[in-house]
């Protein structure tokens, strides 16, 4: 909770600007002003060049600078808030009038032997399975495609905004449907590309596995350096410092997983028994999101919020003899 806080903390600070910053150059006469009264009231300058300061003090009725809130202090909180409100401070866009989610998610699945291992019921093949048809259903209609890959890579369906008939492509797949049960995790890179071809504005890879090897890492690396496209990794496989008995996955592959993300601009995303893994893939993906004429969003001008506190500075002039004479 703290990290989110501090993120977001960040984010506001690295986006705080004013709409209008020019109106900030009228605190400089209000400053004026307020130096100017302020001392036309301080009767010890008035006066101390015939009396001491002391004889002044016991002299002066009720001095006012033992009043916190007079007419001048409160008319300069006044002035300085309603420059800020001028100013238009901002920190976020508005949502786009017209926001069109164009982006792709290319879910590529690995369905070699490995993915039969036992160690997570009831394999590690049927739970990304289980995943990934979660990820799709809180995605909603949105643009997916689907690659499978071994020993041999196959695009299983291009992409559509179809869930029903994503659904039945994901149950159909098994392992024995690709000839070659071996693991080539850099053969699923060459349809995965094919397809971002289609695709128009930054999309997301979403590779579920529980391998990969060096290889793949240098592809990955040569064919997404040049693309704005995203690449996130799904670690299928019990995490090693669960210390459930069986295949776990080692620190060496999660490691491995990890630079196989980081080569395509993304992050990998360790399996979990509930789902805080779905949750943090479906963040990404959300992040990843492409929204029309994103740059022409306008800006939030958030100085409204801050005429309710010159409301109750304004009411005080309803006061009887609250007055403020200007000289």
């Amino acid at each position: 909770m703290n990290s989110l806080s501090d993120g977001a903390l960040i984010n506001v600070l690295s986006n705080f600007h004013f709409l209008r910053p020019w109106w900030l150059l009228a605190i400089v006469p209000f400053a004026v002003i307020y130096y100017l009264m302020t001392k036309a009231d301080d009767l010890t300058s008035q006066w101390q060049s015939v009396m001491s300061k002391n004889m002044i003090a016991h002299l002066t009725v009720h001095p006012q600078r033992q009043v916190r809130f007079t007419p001048i202090r409160l008319f300069s909180l006044f002035a300085l808030l309603s420059t800020i409100v001028m100013a238009g401070p901002s920190w976020n866009r508005q949502p786009a009038p017209f926001f069109e989610d164009n982006a792709e998610l290319i879910v590529a699945l690995d369905v070699s032997g490995s993915m039969s291992n036992t160690d997570i019921q009831p394999s590690r093949l049927e739970r990304a399975k289980q995943k990934i048809v979660q990820l799709i259903d809180r995605r909603g209609d949105a643009k997916t495609g689907l690659v499978v890959y071994g020993g041999s890579a196959h695009v299983a369906m291009p992409v559509t905004k179809d869930r029903a008939l994503f659904h039945y492509f994901i149950d159909v797949l098994d392992a024995s449907l690709l000839p070659n049960q071996d693991s080539n995790p850099s053969s699923a890179i060459g349809p995965i590309v094919r397809l971002l071809q289609q695709s128009k504005v930054p999309s997301t890879v979403l590779i579920v596995t529980d391998k990969t090897n060096s290889e793949a890492i240098k592809a990955m690396t040569e064919s997404f350096s040049g693309l704005q496209h995203q690449v996130l990794v799904w670690a299928i496989g019990e995490n090693p410092d669960s210390g459930r008995n069986g295949n776990a996955l080692t620190s060496a592959q999660l490691q491995d997983l990890s630079q196989l993300a980081q080569a395509g601009h993304g992050v990998m995303t360790p399996f979990t028994h509930n789902a805080d893994d779905v949750d943090q893939v479906y963040r990404n993906i959300q992040s990843n999101l492409f929204a029309v004429d994103d740059k022409a969003s306008p800006w939030v001008d958030a100085g409204y919020g801050l005429l309710f506190f010159l409301l109750p500075i304004q009411l005080m002039w309803f006061r009887r003899g609250w007055t403020l004479q200007w000289k």
